[in-house]
C-alpha cells in the first residue's frame, strides 16, 4: 500500500482490531450482563447447563442451512427493518469506518476478491455465533416465563432482538449486498 508522507495508507491490524472491538464490547456488556445476572440469580444450574448444551448444538449447523433463515434476497427488505441503520454502530460499521477514514482516507475494507470471499465466510461464522446466543436467550426467556419472571422475560426478549436477531439479519444483508447481480434479461 502506498503511503502519504510518513503515514501508511492503511491503519495497522492492531488499530483496526481496537476500533472494531469497542462497539463489540459495548453491545456485549449491555446484553450479556443482564443475561448473566438472571442466570446467576434465578436459574437452577441443571437448567442452565441443559439450555447451554441445547444452544451449542446449533453451532454445528452447516453454512448451507443458513439460506433457510434468510429473510430475503433483496437488500431493501433489510433496510426497511432498520438493519442498515444498526450497521452504523457495529464492528466494521459506518461509525468505525468513518473514524478510521478520518486518519486514513484511502482505507477500504474490501480491496480484492479474496477479501470478499473471506468476508462472506466471516458472515456465516458471526451469524452462527448469534444463532447460538439467540437460541440460548430464547430458551432463557421461556424459562423466565415458566418461573413467573415476566419482566426478566421481556427484558431478555428485547435484548435477544437487539443483540442476536439484528446481527443475524446484518450478516444476511451483507451477503445479499455482496452477491453478484444477475444480468437483466
Amino acid at each position: 500500500m502506498t503511503s502519504t508522507g510518513n503515514r501508511p495508507a492503511a491503519p495497522s491490524p492492531a488499530l483496526l482490531a481496537w476500533y472494531n472491538a469497542v462497539p463489540t464490547v459495548i453491545w456485549s456488556a449491555l446484553s450479556l450482563t443482564p443475561l448473566s445476572i438472571f442466570c446467576y440469580q434465578h436459574m437452577e444450574r441443571r437448567w442452565l447447563y441443559g439450555l447451554l448444551f441445547v444452544s451449542l448444538l446449533w453451532y454445528v449447523l452447516p453454512a448451507s442451512r443458513f439460506k433457510h433463515f434468510q429473510i430475503s434476497r433483496n437488500p431493501r427488505i433489510y433496510r426497511r427493518l432498520g438493519v442498515a441503520a444498526i450497521n452504523r454502530f457495529t464492528q466494521h460499521g459506518g461509525l468505525v469506518n468513518w473514524l478510521v477514514r478520518r486518519t486514513y482516507p484511502q482505507y477500504r475494507r474490501l480491496r480484492a476478491r479474496a477479501a470478499v470471499a473471506a468476508l462472506v465466510r466471516t458472515t456465516y461464522h458471526q451469524e452462527r455465533f448469534h444463532l447460538v446466543l439467540f437460541v440460548f436467550f430464547l430458551l432463557t426467556s421461556f424459562y423466565a416465563v415458566a418461573q413467573g419472571y415476566w419482566r426478566w422475560a421481556l427484558l431478555l426478549t428485547l435484548l435477544n432482538v437487539g443483540y442476536n436477531l439484528y446481527p443475524m439479519w446484518l450478516q444476511q444483508y451483507i451477503r445479499v449486498r455482496l452477491e453478484p447481480k444477475a444480468p437483466a434479461s
